[in-house]
């Protein structure tokens, strides 16, 4: 999952905070099973790695609203 490796500044950390619970416990076994792996120096079965066509951007939607309400904020602040 490509969401998963995205770096966290202010509007993807809001992102992450507003996934739905079983979205996000998802995304916390991806990386737990990812850093898991890491530290046994091992690497996942072929079996479970994600297709390119199964990936999904789970995290766009909710970013792409945190970054409007960011910019809106930012407009009406200026005025």
């Amino acid at each position: 999952m490509r969401d998963d490796t995205i770096y966290e500044d202010g509007d993807v950390k809001e992102a992450i905070r507003r996934l739905p619970e079983p979205v996000y416990n998802d995304r916390m076994f991806r990386i737990k099973r990812a850093l898991d792996l890491s530290m046994k120096q091992q690497i996942l079965p072929k079996t479970q790695w994600t297709k390119y066509e199964e990936d999904v951007h789970y995290l766009d939607p909710y970013l792409k609203e945190v970054i409007r309400e960011r910019k809106e904020r930012e407009e009406w602040q200026k005025k």
